[in-house]
């Protein structure tokens, strides 16, 4: 396993312009031909945030300030992260199918797929997190001195979902009803998350089992950076639990990388 680890590591070491390279890339096809270019990677977020807000605010009537901070801020701290992570739980958990003709290249590690295309994704949720910085701070919203731990939650965040694809792909590529069965899970991460509403009131079972799902984690260390004003690594109530299912699929990760990377190609 550590010298899967450390093969790994040196692929993306040696070939880290190549992926940089291809993150943009990666970037630039996705918007390439819209009119409008690069406003989609905030419109469709935005969209998604105005109806839960009406929804809440006047279905709910649940949208009141919190901690000081508007509701509206809130909740695009929840649904910019979860933007990125759906992509990551549906494409992001079978890549080799999204690019076959990378797959097939002759001396083209496998593993520099799903660093690249998650890297791809995390320049987008970069992008909207500064976006939502500048907006707060124009409407005379106080950001703290806890906004500086936000590049340390990204890195969690890209090795979280980088392991996530590494884990998964090999096997959605080997199996189709195994690649169909991860992207029915995108509805139960959503709703037991507590993107749209404050879980700390859930009985402390509830919490326990939410504390397990990565998006939990995710969406609370970044509401700590805006909202709550907190150091995500002192609350071991849920940073604990994260960082299992980190190591967790670190080890599947590696252990699939190893057993199927040689087979990928043959059924591709």
């Amino acid at each position: 396993m550590f010298a899967t680890l450390k093969q790994v590591i040196s692929e993306n070491w040696y070939w880290r312009r190549q992926v940089w390279n291809l993150a943009k890339i990666d970037l630039v096809k996705t918007y390439r031909g819209a009119a409008l270019g690069k406003i989609w990677l905030f419109a469709k977020p935005a969209v998604y945030i105005l109806v839960f807000w009406v929804a809440l605010k006047f279905g709910l009537r649940s949208s009141s300030d919190v901690n000081g901070k508007p509701f509206l801020l809130w909740l695009a701290a929840g649904v910019f992260p979860w933007f990125f992570m759906s992509d990551m739980i549906t494409t992001g958990s079978d890549v080799y199918r999204r690019y076959p003709y990378l797959v097939n290249r002759i001396k083209f590690p496998l593993s520099l797929i799903s660093t690249f295309y998650t890297l791809s994704l995390l320049i987008i949720f970069a992008c909207m997190m500064a976006f939502t910085i500048v907006v707060a701070l124009l409407t005379g919203v106080h950001l703290g001195r806890y906004m500086l731990q936000l590049p340390l939650v990204m890195v969690f965040m890209f090795l979280f979902w980088v392991a996530w694809s590494m884990a998964l792909s090999p096997l959605s590529a080997i199996s189709r009803d195994f690649s169909n069965l991860l992207k029915t899970l995108g509805t139960p991460f959503f709703w037991l998350s507590g993107i749209l509403f404050d879980i700390s009131g859930w009985p402390r079972t509830a919490r326990l089992v939410a504390s397990f799902n990565p998006v939990t984690w995710v969406v609370q260390s970044v509401r700590d950076c805006f909202i709550y004003n907190k150091w995500f690594f002192t609350d071991w109530e849920s940073f604990l639990p994260f960082l299992f299912v980190l190591l967790i699929f670190v080890v599947l990760a590696l252990h699939n990388y190893h057993r199927l990377y040689m087979e990928v190609p043959d059924v591709l």
